[in-house]
């Protein structure tokens, strides 16, 4: 005897994935997961920026040597407090009046360092080294002596010479200049293409466990008995996704409040373009990668065994972002004229990213780096979107076959058959 057909006729399909949609977000935000992840991030970002913070201004502290010169040597005073400023430390000269007064105060720590000898070859006195920023400020004024004194000996002008010799200059005419937003455009997309690709990563991986989940628990049994398994299947995905999203949104958010104003960060310039292109394929990708792994984890009844199923999807996520990098770093080197893509690699790359699991990644470089035509971009939007409507039919159907078998994994051609 088989058992009637549920009733569905009651929701609309519109109705039915937003009712889903809003159960797995209302669920998955009240979570311990959410809650607990998102404050340990915000948390790592304000300690990283801390941090961050410390280090510049350490970095931006200026060092100040307090020097004494002795005898002949004086004369180095004058040149390496000007040569100081250009080195990005002070000099502090101090007044000695003897050297034996001067070597007194180094070994007592009120003096870094006394300078004795003559101007050609000085002789530096410090308690237990020199500072390498110093010496080496110390050496070149020396040597610019003997230099200055050589030419004098000879009749010439060291003003003169040592103009003629900073005067010499390289000159470069470049034809077809890069400029800021045009460079900003393939590294936002490859960030973006990162981005999807952890993304995908951690909140894919949350979908799959759910749908294993709900079919260890029984759950999906009543689900199903008033939503069609592709509304249900397209309903987690979305409201799953549209967690991780606000999660993403929160830490982006504080990350900025954090490291912007300090300093820390400085935010790109004319890249609005490029950002809203890559959320505009961030958010197709990660849909048409879901619903794969939603699709895939249904055909197994345990959690353990949820990464075993899911690893073809896992492998092409791979794949497209090592393809990433081959059309990235073409596209970064024609802005910065470090080369031209060889013609073959360039139709490898429009090909590729024209290949629904792929478009979303390479694409996304490709359209912010000013690379794709028009039609491209159409073409590619309209495969994707083809693609997600056709994983949402085909994942339902292996969803629908699959989601009430329990016991050993399912092999896939099983799950397609009826």
């Amino acid at each position: 005897m088989s058992s009637a057909a549920p009733d569905r006729s009651g929701l609309s399909p519109r109705r039915a994935v937003y009712l889903i949609a809003r159960r797995e977000f209302a669920t998955r935000i009240r979570g311990k997961v959410f809650v607990i992840g998102t404050v340990v991030a915000v948390a790592l970002l304000a300690l990283y920026a801390v941090l961050q913070l410390a280090v510049i201004d350490r970095i931006n502290t200026t060092t100040t040597f307090r020097v004494a010169f002795s005898g002949p040597a004086t004369a180095l005073a004058q040149p390496l407090e000007t040569a100081s400023r250009s080195l990005g430390f002070k000099l502090h000269v101090s007044d000695i009046a003897t050297e034996a007064q001067g070597r007194a105060d180094v070994r007592a720590g009120s003096l870094d360092a006394l300078v004795e000898g003559t101007p050609g070859a000085p002789r530096v006195v410090v308690q237990t080294g020199i500072d390498p920023t110093l010496q080496a400020a110390l050496v070149s004024i020396a040597k610019q002596h003997v230099l200055s004194t050589d030419l004098s000996a000879a009749g010439l002008s060291p003003t003169t010479v040592e103009g003629q010799i900073n005067a010499v200059s390289l000159r470069v005419d470049t034809l077809q200049p890069a400029t800021a937003a045009q460079l900003q455009g393939p590294i936002i997309g490859f960030v973006m293409a990162f981005a999807l690709y952890v993304f995908i990563g951690i909140y894919g991986g949350v979908i799959s466990q759910g749908v294993v989940a709900e079919k260890a628990s029984r759950v999906v049994e009543i689900l199903l008995s008033t939503v069609r398994p592709g509304q249900l299947l397209l309903g987690k995905v979305i409201g799953i996704g549209l967690v991780g999203l606000l999660q993403l949104g929160i830490i982006a958010l504080c990350g900025l409040l954090f490291t912007v104003p300090t300093g820390v960060l400085a935010l790109p310039g004319a890249a609005i373009g490029a950002v809203l292109i890559g959320v505009m394929w961030f958010a197709l990708g990660f849909i048409l990668y879901a619903l794969m792994l939603a699709a895939t984890a249904s055909l197994v009844s345990r959690v353990e065994e949820v990464s075993s199923a899911t690893v073809p999807v896992t492998m092409l996520m791979i794949v497209t972002w090592l393809l990433a990098y081959v059309v990235a770093i073409p596209a970064i080197d024609a802005v910065t004229g470090g080369g031209s893509t060889p013609h073959g690699l360039a139709t490898l790359t429009t090909v590729l990213s024209l290949i629904p699991p792929f478009t979303p990644v390479l694409m996304s470089i490709r359209m912010a780096a000013g690379e794709a035509p028009l039609w491209q971009a159409l073409l590619a939007l309209v495969l994707v979107l083809a693609s997600i409507c056709g994983v949402t039919w085909l994942g339902a159907r292996v969803y629908a076959n699959s989601v009430l078998r329990f016991g050993a994994r399912i092999r896939i051609l099983d799950a397609l058959r009826r």
